[in-house]
């Protein structure tokens, strides 16, 4: 944990720690600095994992083994009463084997099973390490804006856990992330796309280095797209709604035919996203298992931070499953259609089918049904 038994006593409070800030890199990253500590024990009390999740709440009864911090001067402890005041926890003083200190608590009901910081490390930590440095960047900012994008802010904390847990798979490039060097990244704009400017300089493929260059790009959370494909009867389903992006760039058809698809949420896996949204836009059923990757791309590097993971998904689709769908608390207006694989196909060159995702998923199948795709 860092530090010792021999607190050194300033003026501000000390606090009792006894979930995810035991992790000594989330403790320093939401602080702003190292914070010593040492072990105590709070009685009356024990952590349980969440009724809703997996987080600690802190419940009547028992023992609870924690840490007890420094006295914490105010910077510090404004930055962890922010943290943990947006998901919902206040303060309150607790008396523990180390004396007098405070501690977070919500209201959240427990599940009766313990909660584990290793298991939760190992699951979702990076995750939650990546989304506190874009919560402490919001420190003052109105809690209420903040506590309304946080899913998203989380989500993009989980897609760099994900992007890190990929395996290498490289291309032959002469060139890697280890010919970068990142100077700084500035974040002008938080919210429910992230701002980036980045100032760099890289190795060239002539040998020398660029000098610094300065990007700009809009940092967005991965998404998963799944176009069902019923084979017996050669025909998709697709979904068709209003798309924003297509209407501020002038287009007299701004509502686009797409594959299923859905932003992947904070622990979730791109597979998981794919079956939730199929359910909750086109009310399929759908099967992990049975789901084919066709690609894991960038839609568009040179300025979107995003990756789209897109599946194909062989199933039974009966005339009855057109229709809508969508889901009303998220202003979704969704119609549900059934198009003839071949029909849609010649969609295409036209631009009647302009949508990446479902270009790359109705070519996967073209080769599917030629006997082409690698196996």
């Amino acid at each position: 944990m860092g530090g010792g038994t021999d607190l050194a006593l300033t003026a501000g409070p000390r606090l009792f720690l006894y979930g995810t800030l035991l992790w000594p890199d989330l403790l320093t990253r939401v602080a702003g600095r190292a914070v010593a500590v040492a072990p105590a024990s709070l009685r009356g009390w024990h952590v349980e994992r969440a009724a809703a999740g997996d987080w600690p709440v802190l419940l009547p009864g028992g023992v609870c083994e924690g840490v007890l911090t420094e006295p914490l001067d105010g910077a510090a402890l404004a930055r962890l009463d922010w943290y943990e005041t947006v998901f919902g926890l206040a303060r309150l003083p607790v008396e523990t084997s180390g004396g007098v200190a405070d501690t977070y608590r919500d209201g959240a009901e427990g599940s009766g099973a313990p909660w584990s910081l290793d298991e939760w490390r190992g699951a979702v930590g990076q995750g939650t390490h990546a989304a506190a440095a874009e919560i402490m960047r919001a420190i003052g900012a109105p809690l209420d804006g903040l506590r309304r994008r946080l899913g998203v802010v989380r989500a993009r904390g989980w897609d760099e856990q994900l992007a890190a847990a990929r395996p290498r798979a490289s291309a032959g490039a002469a060139l890697t992330a280890e010919d970068v060097a990142v100077h700084e990244v500035r974040h002008p704009f938080d919210g429910f796309h992230r701002v980036e400017v980045w100032t760099l300089d890289h190795a060239t493929h002539a040998g020398g280095r660029s000098g610094r260059v300065e990007r700009a790009i809009s940092a967005v959370t991965d998404a998963a797209a799944v176009l069902p494909w019923d084979r017996a009867r050669n025909r998709v389903l697709v979904v068709e709604q209003l798309r924003v992006g297509a209407l501020a760039k002038g287009d007299p058809d701004p509502w686009l035919i797409e594959p299923i698809a859905g932003l992947i949420d904070f622990g979730e896996a791109p597979e998981a996203t794919a079956v939730r949204e199929a359910r909750e836009e086109a009310g399929v059923d759908l099967s992990e298992d049975g789901l084919r990757l066709v690609s894991r791309n960038y839609p568009s590097p040179g300025g979107l931070a995003q990756v789209i993971w897109s599946f194909v998904a062989p199933c039974d689709l009966p005339d009855e499953v057109a229709g809508t769908g969508g889901l009303e608390h998220e202003s979704e207006d969704i119609r549900v259609r059934l198009l003839g694989v071949d029909e849609a196909l010649a969609m295409i060159p036209t631009g009647a089918v302009g949508n990446a995702p479902l270009v790359l998923s109705l070519q996967w199948i073209a080769l599917e049904r030629a006997g082409l795709n690698p196996r």
